[in-house]
């Protein structure tokens, strides 16, 4: 696929304005000044937020949903208003802060994530080849057309001068335009393109293109220098703090080059890469690959960290909140927090699909859009989260007890108890060893054991894991348990005896209560 303020110890987290800052000129130009008014926070996708969650754990403190999968990422104003553009829905939507629709505009499918000027505007290209802004009451400003029937994917960037960049996929072009919607300057690569456009400081543009460049393109629309990868440059470009510029590609390699275009070095992730790079506070990049890594470069091109949830792919791009936690999604239906050394805090199952990326905002609230199977006609639809922070203590890893030994196609009846630092209410999950599970048990009060039976169906030693969950999602560590199955339920079968029976019928009751007290005398050997 495409793809208030938060406080802990009573005191606000402090915007790191010298590091995270929105570009904002005197002609009013720029982003709004909001927590997040564009696709990877700031023009230079850092993926990086001045504010971070209250707690431990996140709770879901509202859900609004949308038709299909949605690629399109939040993004929120200063009032609170989030935006986001679904695609089945054909909208750009406006949402409340407490989740209610606030308005929507039909304009057809969106792929892209919208922009908020400085002024409020929002800005958001279609599918249809159109670029739209909207005042914040959802009136239409004006739209203008990047060439007939060519998708707009990418996310819109916004220059101090008010100058708005965006790409369209089909007519390969990027584009400038003035913010009274005319086209300022076009310029054409070779290839589709479906990359979000990053703006250095001096207002350089740079642009991925399916031709495998990566282009530069000066304010004026002509060509800077172009960069060649070995496969398609489809995802954000991000740039770090010495200009130098950092993009992934399907080629599997994590790229950093110098301002002058010059490869700085790249890394190969193992995965083809179709999620953007985000920044640390010191310059390292982190991104993710469709193997399902989530790999952490250095400054000088040397691994710091690879975390690997899952074989899935990572898709969703990485957010980074001020104490330099990393959050990101994975198509295993889990988002996952990690800390700067990339150990994994916590885990928070969510939806099924992520190709919409995480925010932060100003109350340390988070934002993210996952996708969930439907029903009927119904194959998929959307709930963008609203995730609120609670300080919250997974349960005591479960104990299991019950047959150690026992026979195969014979039920086994075990107990599973744990406790709760914060007395919820707990679920469990039982892994029995093959391939079988238990799916989260309904919630019973926290100490109260359960019993649940099983049946192997072949010899041999298995490990049963239990896993507990708290109300409020939060998963335990694994309890388990090693149990063996040596003996077979069904007596010993000869084919001689069959033979025997047939020639002689008669002989049948004598030789059946021979061989049934043979077994018994073995079955109490073996377990003996």
């Amino acid at each position: 696929m495409i793809p208030g303020n938060a406080r802990e110890s009573g005191g606000p987290f402090p915007v790191k304005t010298a590091t995270i800052k929105q570009i904002q000129g005197e002609s009013g130009g720029g982003l709004q000044n909001s927590s997040w008014p564009m696709f990877l926070h700031d023009i230079k996708h850092t993926g990086r937020s001045p504010y971070a969650p209250v707690g431990n754990w996140l709770t879901v403190t509202w859900d609004f949903k949308m038709k299909g999968m949605v690629d399109s990422s939040p993004v929120v104003d200063t009032n609170g208003t989030l935006y986001i553009g679904a695609d089945e829905d054909n909208c750009l939507f406006a949402i409340n802060p407490d989740g209610t629709e606030k308005w929507r505009a039909n304009i057809g499918a969106i792929l892209a994530t919208p922009t908020v000027g400085t002024d409020g505007t929002i800005y958001i290209g279609t599918v249809y080849g159109n670029l739209y802004a909207f005042y914040p009451n959802g009136t239409q400003q004006w739209q203008v057309n990047l060439g007939t029937d060519s998708w707009t994917v990418s996310s819109p960037v916004i220059d101090p001068n008010g100058i708005i960049y965006t790409a369209s996929v089909d007519s390969c072009s990027v584009y400038a335009i003035y913010p009274n919607g005319t086209i300022k300057w076009t310029y054409p690569t070779n290839g589709w393109i479906y990359s979000d456009p990053a703006l250095a400081d001096d207002c350089t543009v740079y642009i991925g293109s399916n031709d495998y460049n990566l282009y530069a393109i000066n304010p004026n629309g002509t060509l800077k220098w172009k960069y060649s990868a070995k496969d398609c440059v489809q995802e954000a470009i991000a740039i770090d703090s010495n200009g130098n510029i950092c993009f992934g590609s399907w080629d599997a390699y994590l790229y950093s080059l110098y301002p002058n275009g010059t490869l700085r070095w790249k890394y190969r992730t193992g995965g083809s890469i179709d999620s953007s790079p985000v920044i640390t506070e010191d310059d390292a990049v982190i991104i993710g690959n469709n193997s399902g890594r989530l790999t952490c470069v250095n400054p000088d091109g040397t691994l710091r960290w690879q975390f690997r949830p899952s074989v899935s792919s990572i898709v969703s791009s990485p957010a980074i909140d001020l104490r330099g936690t990393v959050y990101c999604a994975s198509d295993d239906h889990y988002l996952y927090a990690l800390d700067s050394n990339g150990t994994l805090l916590w885990r928070r199952s969510l939806g099924y699909y992520y190709f919409s990326s995480l925010i932060i905002t100003e109350d340390g609230t988070m934002y993210l859009a996952g996708a969930y199977p439907g029903g009927g006609s119904e194959m998929f639809y959307t709930l963008l989260h609203a995730l609120g922070s609670m300080n919250n203590t997974k349960p005591n890893p479960p104990s299991i007890t019950g047959d150690e030994n026992g026979h195969v196609r014979r039920k086994h009846v075990y107990t599973i108890v744990s406790t709760d630092p914060d007395n919820d209410n707990i679920s469990y999950y039982i892994d029995w060893g093959d391939d079988k599970s238990t799916d989260w048990t309904t919630p019973t009060p926290s100490g109260q054991a359960i019993t649940l039976s099983h049946t192997w169906q072949k010899k041999g030693t298995y490990t049963v894991k239990v896993k507990a969950r708290d109300e409020h999602l939060m998963e335990s560590d694994w309890g388990s348990l090693s149990v063996t199955m040596p003996l077979s339920y069904e007596p010993p079968h000869f084919r001689f005896f069959d033979w025997l029976f047939e020639r002689f019928p008669n002989a049948f009751p004598i030789l059946h209560r021979l061989l049934f007290r043979n077994y018994l005398i073995t079955d109490k050997v073996n377990n003996f």
